[in-house]
């Protein structure tokens, strides 16, 4: 089976992961914007990894756009943000992104921060968010720990993520095999 991994990383943490992904189950790998979709076709297992950036997972509407092409094979997301995984944080990219509306795997990765690395748009909106964060009454405890990555940047990469999002790849390759 020929599998394709397409990706759009804001700051190299889904870059990373897409690349490591490809790597380890004999993938292409590349930039969603340098895909040729006419070569989609070529492909069996289909993999887009986005970043996430107040809820939306960037690429994902350009990746989606071609699911008509895609529907009858196997297609596989993730998205890559700041905040720990949970399964409240997984309901609501799904919901926010409206993946329920499709026939997909969906797997949510925490990636690494760096508050000085972002471009000047992304450090208003983070202080914003920050900002309203800090003025939430009901602030959870992981929004509290958000309020410290101004100052504070964190690296993180999520083996066993990485090595699920294979484990599925590999599964659907040895089922077809079987057929």
């Amino acid at each position: 089976m020929k599998k394709l991994i397409l990706y759009k990383s804001g700051y190299g943490s889904t870059k990373q992961y897409a690349e490591d992904i490809g790597k380890a189950v004999g993938a292409d790998v590349m930039p969603l914007k340098k895909f040729k979709w006419k070569a989609l076709d070529q492909y069996d297992i289909i993999v887009f990894g986005g970043w996430v950036m107040g809820g939306n997972i960037q690429g994902v509407n350009d990746f989606l756009v071609h699911w008509e092409e895609m529907k009858d094979r196997n297609v596989i997301i993730f998205a890559v943000g700041m905040g720990y995984p949970t399964p409240e944080g997984r309901n609501t990219l799904i919901n926010q992104n409206v993946l329920d509306l499709y026939h997909i795997r969906f797997y949510q990765f925490q990636g690494s921060f760096d508050f000085k690395k972002l471009n000047l748009v992304h450090k208003a909106l983070m202080k914003t968010s920050i900002a309203r964060i800090a003025r939430k009454p009901d602030a959870t405890e992981g929004d509290k720990q958000l309020l410290s990555v101004l100052e504070n940047p964190f690296e993180v990469y999520d083996q066993a993520k990485v090595d699920r999002v294979i484990e599925v790849i590999e599964k659907i390759e040895a089922e077809d095999n079987k057929a």
